[in-house]
């Protein structure tokens, strides 16, 4: 049977692209801030690491992971963050002082950065959401 190559290469279009997971984008979390964050989209990864190591933090506690403390939730939300999704930074000042990326991350594991943590997760979850809807766009091609 001969495949007709102009309906062949039209699929094309309802593959999801792959390399966002990979080399993840570019986001701006919030308009009023110069900061940028490079992440990926909060996928599969991210979340099997959320529920292992919540899963193990809670062997403790009878294996209830609803009875962590918020702060260990926090944390372990952050690791796997770092881990699975950040990538890189730009325009990340503090004190006066440029941060690079590993600074960066160190900082959103501490209390005093929670404010930029929820930046970081914002980012994440931009990058999720213009991932979702690439995948929509594509389902309706």
């Amino acid at each position: 049977m001969k495949t007709n190559l102009l309906t062949a290469a039209s699929l094309d279009a309802l593959l999801v692209d792959e390399n966002v997971y990979i080399d993840g984008r570019w986001v701006q979390p919030d308009p009023d801030l110069p900061l940028r964050i490079k992440t990926k989209p909060l996928g599969d990864e991210y979340a099997d690491a959320q529920a292992r190591m919540q899963r193990k933090a809670a062997t403790g506690l009878g294996g209830d992971t609803e009875k962590l403390p918020v702060a260990v939730k926090r944390s372990i939300n952050a690791k796997c963050l770092i881990n699975h999704a950040l990538m890189d930074i730009e325009n990340a000042v503090v004190g006066g002082q440029a941060l690079d990326f590993e600074a960066f991350c160190a900082l959103i594991q501490e209390k005093r950065g929670q404010k930029l943590l929820g930046l970081a997760f914002t980012a994440a979850t931009m990058a999720t959401e213009a991932e979702a809807e690439e995948v929509k766009e594509a389902e309706g091609n």
